[in-house]
């Protein structure tokens, strides 16, 4: 009966929303990055950026310029 009351505890409300949180974190890391690849930026950075200060991050990223590539450089 103890472990049940232990599960129980660990299952409280707070639990759910930060698992709830990290899973959005998750998500808009995620969309960060891909719409900063397709910008040409880094897509790691950008997922970190999306992850750690999501609303934030896409708002900066969607208004961010493409990168242009450098002369000589050949786009893919």
């Amino acid at each position: 009966m103890e472990m049940l009351a232990v599960l129980i505890e660990w299952c409280s409300r707070w639990t759910i929303v930060m698992f709830a949180a990290l899973v959005l974190a998750i998500i808009l890391g995620t969309w960060a990055g891909a719409v900063a690849s397709r910008k040409g930026r880094s897509m790691q950075a950008w997922f970190l950026v999306g992850f750690f200060v999501p609303v934030i991050g896409l708002i900066i990223i969607y208004v961010l310029k493409p990168v242009k590539p450098a002369q000589g450089e050949k786009k893919e």
